[in-house]
């Protein structure tokens, strides 16, 4: 039987950036771009015009006529916030132009890309942090990931936030003045009052994620470095204790753009579970499209409380 599809265009799409692949049916690269964000919950309708660049980019780069291969197309995304049905039910109303729309979170389409169905998980160390692990009954779960300002401890935008809280402890005069994060906090944020009322009030997570750069560039001169990283590496021990002692994972893949930092200070009694080789999330949005791993049914929303 001839195969309906010819393409196959697959988005990452995290809180801070974005990241998109065309395939052809046999799973051949034939593109790659990039954008900013894919959050859906934060604001769908900038992430509806991030998808409309990165399809157009994918196909001018592989020398494709985007109206003549839309309906050849499957589309499968995998967005942070896709569990937020108003963004959902956008998306799938705006991008109505491909033969097929397949809609995953982010997490799920990286859990789908390792190719294991059993046994394993990833954890996400990112803008934020999400667990996501594959249950027995093909139902996959999902653990943290709450976004902002709410969830996602450990991730960075909590580091930046916990920064700024550090930051205005210190000008209020009941905090280390000199710790030399607070310093280069305050040299984005402002040194008055006035303009950091003013950067807090206009700063989306994106923004306040971007001030985990510091955070790290600076672990050996600071004190508020140890605090806060205890903080977060207590959030990320427990999430892992659970998925290991509780859900009986035997794999995790580690990653996300903060993971490499937390790896030095994590526990080696963990070690022996977490893999940091680098899988494409995008190859599991391939694969879901495919039929190779199964469309994300998720346990949390079926839950009893």
């Amino acid at each position: 039987m001839k195969n309906l599809y010819s393409y196959y265009f697959c988005i990452d799409g995290g809180g801070t950036k974005s990241s998109a692949v065309l395939y052809d049916y046999k799973g051949k690269i034939l593109s790659r771009s990039k954008a900013d964000t894919g959050n859906i919950f934060n604001d769908f309708s900038i992430v509806e015009k991030n998808i409309i660049k990165l399809w157009n980019d994918c196909c001018k780069k592989a020398k494709l006529n985007k109206n003549n291969i839309n309906t050849k197309t499957i589309a499968s995304f995998g967005l942070a916030g896709a569990r937020y049905k108003e963004g959902r039910k956008y998306i799938k109303k705006n991008i109505n132009f491909f033969g097929d729309l397949i809609l995953s979170t982010d997490g799920y389409i990286a859990l789908a890309a390792t190719s294991f169905i059993k046994s394993v998980g990833i954890l996400n160390i990112g803008t934020g942090v999400a667990a996501h692990l594959m249950l027995n009954n093909n139902y996959s779960q999902q653990i943290s990931g709450w976004g902002y300002p709410f969830g996602d401890k450990g991730g960075g935008w909590w580091i930046g936030l916990r920064m700024i809280q550090e930051t205005l402890m210190a000008i209020d005069g009941y905090n280390n003045k000199n710790d030399i994060i607070i310093k280069k906090t305050l040299n984005i944020v402002g040194k008055k009052d006035l303009k950091i009322l003013n950067w807090i009030s206009n700063s989306k997570p994106v923004y306040v994620a971007k001030l985990s750069k510091i955070f790290f560039s600076n672990k050996k001169k600071s004190y508020i470095f140890d605090k806060i990283l205890q903080e977060g590496l207590c959030e990320i021990e427990s999430i892992l204790e659970y998925m290991i002692e509780e859900k009986k994972i035997k794999k995790i893949f580690i990653l996300g753009g903060l993971s490499l930092f937390y790896k030095p200070y994590i526990k080696k009694k963990y070690s022996k579970y977490l893999n940091y080789n680098t899988i494409e999330p995008s190859r599991g949005g391939y694969n879901i499209a495919k039929k190779k791993f199964p469309l994300e049914k998720i346990i949390n929303d079926k839950r009893k409380y």
